[in-house]
């Protein structure tokens, strides 16, 4: 067994050194053939839901159901971003919207393996690098883009707002953070933690999410959007409160305590969602107190990412692209300096088991365990921020693996 993988995987490295221009070649493949598949079947369920909720909002009509788990439950202002798109065809809509949406997520990847690739690795470059990155995050791409859904663009823009930030352009992050937020408001994470951490973009950020909110104000009438706010509220309360019974797509930390016959009632599961963001916050902290921006900014993003993944109520067994991209950053950058590091093949293979699909048993209680050994690790290297900022920004040190 061990002679098979170590035969593999020269051949996965040789092959991307003979051909270093593979990962573009596939991921745009990809890309293409998504985009030729467009159809009101693949996206019925997701990206049709935007158009519909848009609808209802320009007719003035109420756009949540809080009796239901499911349909739209985003931010008004993503459906002022949709409303021009409810004009023309739905297909052709969709297949904007994810020209669009592909553009800025692989943007996102392509910044920030710019930013922490180490000076000296003359092998293949940045770009070479993020298709690779692309390429690995194909699984966990396919049923988003089938369905066209903002978690793609939102990944995208939290990656491009960290990459800003390594280069101190904070107004920049904060504008990609405003965008991400008004497409899915999972990027409040990030947002809320660089708003404590980081004081540069603690006004930029404060009147990004204040515009957010204000947005629909200028377009419809105050007390329909204050209805709609309501509802939105209303709604988001049943979601947190729910069951892991009522929602047959979750994946996070209480569908495997449920598996494990732990039931964990709604009062417990708010507080347990408060200490894990308090533990966040203060990993970040810590990040931060060492110093080195590259490694700060970086940290926000996998550790924003792991939080969504392992806590929002309403994560699902294909909602892992938004941790699958910076792991296989991470991955990427270790086997750039050293193609036998075996973290950067065990983070590849984390990240292909949570970009797949198997089936709803086995995603609700294999993805959230492979996050919490994931968390396990990223607590190991942050708990001694001297562990973190070495394996992201310097060569790394044998005594700091």
């Amino acid at each position: 067994m061990v002679g098979f993988v170590e035969r593999a995987r020269r051949l996965v490295v040789e092959t991307i050194r003979r051909f270093p221009w593979v990962g573009w070649s596939g991921w745009l493949v990809f890309c293409a053939i998504t985009l030729a598949r467009t159809n009101p079947r693949r996206f019925a369920s997701t990206f049709n839901y935007y158009l519909e909720a848009a609808d209802r909002l320009l007719a003035h009509q109420p756009v949540y159901d809080p009796h239901t788990l499911g349909a739209f439950l985003y931010l008004p202002v993503s459906l002022l971003l949709l409303a021009p798109l409810t004009a023309i065809d739905p297909v052709a809509a969709a297949a904007l919207s994810m020209l669009v949406y592909a553009v800025v997520f692989s943007w996102g990847a392509y910044t920030v393996v710019a930013r922490l690739l180490p000076k000296g690795v003359d092998t293949v470059s940045a770009a070479q690098i993020a298709g690779v990155v692309l390429l690995v995050n194909v699984p966990a791409a396919w049923f988003n883009f089938k369905g066209v859904q903002s978690q793609i663009i939102m990944t995208g823009a939290m990656m491009a707002a960290a990459a800003a930030m390594m280069n101190a352009r904070w107004l920049l992050a904060s504008l990609w953070l405003f965008i991400g937020i008004a497409f899915k408001p999972l990027a409040l994470v990030m947002a809320l933690l660089c708003i404590v951490l980081v004081p540069r973009m603690r006004l930029p950020l404060i009147l990004a999410i204040a515009a957010i909110f204000a947005l629909p104000f200028l377009f419809f009438d105050n007390a329909y959007v204050v209805e709609q706010y309501r509802g939105l509220v209303e709604k988001m309360w049943e979601i947190a409160a729910s069951r892991v019974e009522d929602w047959p797509y979750r994946a996070d930390l209480f569908t495997l305590l449920a598996a494990l016959g732990i039931e964990v009632p709604s009062p417990a599961a708010i507080a347990i969602r408060l200490v894990f963001s308090l533990g966040t916050l203060y990993l970040a902290w810590r990040v931060r107190q060492a110093g080195g921006p590259r490694s700060f900014a970086f940290a926000l993003m996998i550790l924003s990412a792991a939080y969504v993944n392992l806590l929002s109520p309403r994560n699902e067994f294909l909602s892992f692209i938004l941790l699958t991209l910076p792991l296989a950053v991470l991955a990427l950058l270790l086997l750039a300096r050293d193609e036998a590091d075996w973290r950067g093949w065990l983070l590849i293979a984390a990240a292909l088991v949570l970009g797949m699909w198997w089936n709803l048993t086995f995603d609700a209680i294999v993805k959230p365990a492979i996050v919490l050994v994931l968390d396990a690790w990223l607590i190991y290297l942050m708990i001694e921020p001297d562990r973190w900022r070495a394996l992201i920004e310097n060569p790394p040190d044998p005594a700091l693996r």
